[in-house]
């Protein structure tokens, strides 16, 4: 065990370089040192392919399994070290000249994508992305050589169990529903509020929410970037980005939604982070995390009650907390997915979803995809996409190969509509925990039943052991009928 530890270590520190390139493009490098920047990390991300497709790596792996040793290993142990050995197993069939073509690609794609972002202009964008989805599908066919459907592949990696035909059933369900609140909205008719803050505003008042929510600040740190995202380096290293735009609304909900991810990785188990920091099946159960102290927690007005004096004097607002609180709960379509109310938001990951199966059972080609976004959004939205920037620009994800990403953001809501219903049965009402000010009580639900076991179980497996059931959508419909009609 302690060789396979040692092992495991070595590829760990070589991550965490990784990773800290990768953040000082998105954050402080200056754009003429990006090519050296992607030199220098595909050479420690072709260090890391050599360790974990080595035949040593392997032996150390089968020589625990094999061991008397492993019987008396914790279950979360057991299920992660046979993981690894999955993970090897797919991997190793992935030649190195290819795989550090695609690692190289996946760096200058994310480039040019906050290229054309920056520019408004999708034609600077599409032959990386074109090339990405051509390089993807080769990847996953060196993975899975015998596989009839390469998306449910991609899908799998990300939340393992989960097929297309199981997101059909889930999203088909759940479709209808929110297209008919959505449709019969009304609006708040609220007037624009925007107002520029400094990048040291922000992230002292992310600080203090991040603190209030139960993250742990000593253990992360805050940058600005294009995209909100959270980045684990190990388990006293956790980042989170933000962009600095003048919606302080959404701003807001950004750092609640990151935090969640946040405090998630800083709550995994020591028997499992002695492990290092390799992520494993747990992207959905993550995007429940985020999406649950975002909206059904960072939307709901008793959650600003102890420390809506607080931000209010931090900002310099100039209305009460009904006023405030409107903002967050505004429902009504709209274009830009990160920015979307927690109802319209499923419509914005269901059009993703049935874009990306499209274009990965070789429907749909990128020439095709601002043509199908638009008429998407206008089919289950009702809006018209004005500019790229709004439109299939959007989003960071497929510029670095993340195909099957997206439907964890749904899938992590469906269970939020369960963990809620748990929360109020288990640990008290939610509404009365939030306004006198007890957040963290939920926290420790959630930290000693979810992130305590990092991916070692699957949304439907914690679904079983935390809710008593399997994924079902209604508890998610319900909720939005009870809040929205």
């Amino acid at each position: 065990m302690n060789n396979l530890l040692e092992y495991l270590e070595r590829i760990d520190k070589i991550n965490y370089v990784i990773n800290v390139l990768r953040w000082e493009m998105d954050t402080t490098a200056p754009k003429k040192s990006f090519d050296y920047l992607i030199d220098v990390s595909t050479k420690y991300e072709l260090e890391v392919f050599d360790l974990v497709t080595s035949k040593d790596y392997i032996n150390l792996i089968d020589n625990v399994i094999n061991s008397g040793e492993f019987n008396d290993l914790d279950e979360v142990e057991k299920r992660y070290i046979t993981k690894l050995k999955d993970e090897y197993t797919k991997f190793v069939r992935v030649p190195k000249d290819f795989y550090e073509e695609y690692a190289k690609l996946k760096s200058n794609s994310l480039n040019s994508w906050v290229e054309a972002k920056d520019k408004n202009d999708y034609s600077i964008f599409k032959p990386y992305l074109t090339k990405m989805i051509d390089m993807t599908k080769k990847y996953y066919r060196y993975m899975y050589p015998n596989s009839n459907n390469l998306y449910d592949e991609m899908l799998n990696d990300y939340e393992e169990g989960v097929t297309s035909s199981t997101i059909d059933k889930l999203f088909e369900e759940l479709k209808p529903e929110v297209i008919k609140l959505v449709k019969n909205l009304k609006s708040n008719k609220l007037k624009e509020y925007n107002k520029e803050y400094s990048n040291d505003l922000l992230i002292n008042l992310s600080k203090y929410l991040l603190d209030y929510i139960g993250f742990d600040n000593s253990r992360g740190t805050l940058g600005i970037y294009s995209h909100g995202y959270t980045s684990k380096f190990n388990n006293n290293d956790v980042r989170i980005t933000f962009n600095n735009k003048s919606n302080i609304f959404d701003h807001i909900s950004t750092v609640i939604h990151e935090g969640g991810h946040g405090i998630f990785e800083q709550n995994i188990s020591d028997i499992l982070s002695k492990y290092g920091s390799y992520d494993i099946d747990k992207y959905a159960l993550h995007e429940s995390q985020s999406r649950f102290y975002e909206n059904m927690l960072g939307r709901n007005k008793n959650f600003f009650i102890p420390i809506y004096d607080d931000i209010k004097s931090m900002l310099k607002l100039d209305m009460d907390i009904e006023e405030f609180i409107k903002y967050f709960n505004d429902a009504k379509a709209s274009l830009i997915r990160t920015e979307a109310d927690e109802l319209t938001y499923c419509l914005h990951i269901i059009i993703r979803y049935e874009i990306e199966r499209d274009l990965f059972n070789d429907k749909l080609s990128a020439e095709d995809l601002v043509e199908v976004w638009n008429k998407k959004y206008y089919d289950y939205l009702g809006v018209e996409v004005t500019s790229d920037r709004e439109g299939i620009l959007q989003d960071m994800h497929w510029s670095d190969g993340s195909f099957g990403y997206f439907p964890s953001y749904l899938l992590g809501s469906i269970f939020d509509g369960m963990l809620l219903n748990t929360i109020n049965s288990k640990v008290g009402d939610i509404d009365t925990l939030l306004r006198e000010g007890r957040i963290k009580e939920i926290s420790e639900f959630l930290n000693q039943n979810i992130h305590e076991y990092g991916g070692t179980y699957n949304i439907s497996e914690v679904a079983m052991r935390v809710c008593g059931t399997d994924l079902e959508v209604n508890s998610l419909i319900n909720y939005f009928k009870n809040k929205y009609e």
